[in-house]
């Protein structure tokens, strides 16, 4: 099963076109897009099926979040963004705690009783299960396009974080590039960008196909068993014990309590890019070869 998959990977290499998408939302994308492609073509083809039995005004929203041509069929790609294109919308409210999960700042690991409800790590569970019992389309495909997200999001170290600095958003930082002001923000977006990124005229599309092709040559040699024996809970412990970290400056050790730096604001040096850049790939690597497990088992 792994050297068919590898096989299909190292085709793909040369093979799939480049998706078009919008900076500020690269992170979901790359990570579903490769997750879709190490899927077998029967999986896609549900993934699909599922993406095309969407309401038309969800197409267009989807589209239009992503910059997208209006009439141009959803891809999975795509469709990880719409978590975050509903948060306008009143009625999916009570989804907007979903995206993370906070934890105290003593607490050094996550366990199952850390959080039940309201929560990245029970979102998972729950669309998981949605995904693979409901029965009506369009409820599936929202699962789908939820679960897709939350394990990205779940893989963003700072999902995992305290609600005082609302995962590190309060806290304030120089970039080294970029225009990211806050370091949930710098992780978001500009950790991405080459350190070298010009103010001005800068290629995106050259950027972003050749990220996308240096994440998928990466993938062929990563250790995707290492990586698939783990559950919800490894994944987030692995985003804490990242921001816990001193040189990630999310917060500073005084024994087992790591005070949150909200108050000062945080220098992103060239070295720190480069360091946690690696980092944030690997963890996006993970993500989609787990997504792409998750679903290889549930569609």
């Amino acid at each position: 099963m792994m050297n068919r998959l590898l096989l299909l990977l190292l085709i793909l290499l040369t093979s799939v076109s480049f998706p078009s998408w919008a900076l500020g939302q690269i992170g979901h994308q790359l990570v579903c897009q490769l997750s879709y492609e190490l899927l077998p073509q029967d999986k896609q083809q549900k993934i699909n099926q599922l993406l095309e039995s969407l309401p038309k005004k969800h197409k267009l929203l989807i589209n239009q979040y992503t910059r997208t041509d209006k009439d141009q069929a959803v891809s999975f790609a795509n469709s990880c963004t719409w978590a975050d294109a509903i948060k306008r919308d009143d009625s999916y409210d009570e989804f907007k705690p979903w995206h993370y999960l906070n934890v105290e700042q003593d607490q050094t690991n996550v366990s199952q009783a850390t959080c039940r409800k309201n929560c990245v790590t029970q979102a998972i569970r729950f669309h998981s299960e949605q995904l693979k019992h409901s029965t009506t389309p369009f409820e599936k495909a929202q699962a789908l396009m939820f679960l897709g997200h939350w394990v990205g999001d779940i893989h963003q170290p700072l999902h995992v974080s305290f609600a005082a600095d609302y995962g590190g958003n309060k806290n304030s930082v120089i970039p080294a590039t970029g225009r990211c002001n806050n370091l949930h923000w710098y992780w978001d977006e500009c950790l991405l960008y080459p350190l070298n990124k010009p103010k001005k005229n800068f290629d995106y599309p050259a950027f972003k196909k050749r990220l996308y092709q240096q994440l998928k040559q990466s993938l062929s040699s990563a250790p995707w068993q290492e990586w698939r024996n783990s559950n919800v809970i490894d994944w987030a412990n692995e985003s804490l014990t990242l921001v816990r970290s001193a040189p990630l400056q999310y917060c500073s050790l005084v024994s087992d309590n790591c005070r949150s730096n909200q108050t000062k604001t945080i220098e992103i040096t060239p070295s720190y890019h480069q360091e946690f850049q690696q980092k944030l790939t690997k963890r996006m690597l993970q993500a989609a070869v787990r997504l792409s497990e998750q679903l290889s088992i549930i569609l």
